[in-house]
């Protein structure tokens, strides 16, 4: 181990206390698999759920990420019973997720800059647009080990698929299915991921996971 990596391992332990205070605090829950690099921003209500599995990281500070990221990591269930579900071995960079009902599987990989909302925020119909009776609101799935590029917004009813791939800079309005690479605005599925190993050139993508987004 070099000197680099035995400083940042000595400055995280530092780090670990005020993590442990504040993910009770926020969440009532804290786990020694977790990675906070800086503070995210947690609201619940004190009927919803936010429930995370082992492995988390959940990267706020622009160093940390290799194309930066502009915000801290939001996660944010407002209404009563609402519930947020995050398995294990996910990382998060600089997202918003918000909601009443999103549910993200293993393996996954949030980038920076992605929201993920299963509402409008506000009514369609201008009469309507201040009364928040009338949001309509429809579940996220995010199934395993799908990577959802940066700076892509997860609107709400989607479904995205097993293995599938969100493109950097998507709106996916309307369900992905497993196993494809999604890109655009309205993302569409542009091809199938048929193979476990990709090729650029002459060099074989490795298929390990990477703690780091």
């Amino acid at each position: 181990m070099n000197l680099k990596n035995s400083i940042r391992i000595f400055l995280y332990s530092i780090q670990i206390p005020l993590d442990f205070v504040y993910c009770y605090w926020y969440l009532g829950n804290w786990d020694w698999s977790w990675r906070l690099w800086g503070f995210p921003l947690i609201q619940k209500h004190r009927y919803a759920k936010i429930i995370i599995g082992k492995n988390l990281i959940l990267c706020s500070k622009p160093e940390r990420n290799s194309i930066g990221v502009f915000q801290k990591v939001i996660i944010k269930a407002l209404q009563p019973y609402s519930s947020i579900n995050i398995g294990d071995n996910v990382g998060i960079s600089g997202a918003t997720i918000s909601g009443n009902d999103i549910s993200i599987g293993n393996n996954v990989l949030i980038g920076s800059g992605v929201l993920i909302s299963d509402s409008d925020a506000h009514p369609i119909h201008p009469v309507l647009r201040c009364d928040n009776q009338y949001i309509i609101t429809k579940p996220i799935k995010i199934e395993d080990d799908v990577f959802i590029g940066a700076r892509s917004i997860i609107l709400k009813g989607v479904t995205i698929g097993k293995g599938s791939v969100i493109g950097a800079g998507s709106v996916v309005s309307k369900s992905i299915p497993p196993m494809c690479i999604a890109a655009g605005n309205p993302a569409k599925v542009l091809s199938e991921i048929k193979d476990l190993n990709y090729y650029v050139g002459n060099k074989t993508c490795d298929t390990g996971k990477d703690n780091e987004l």
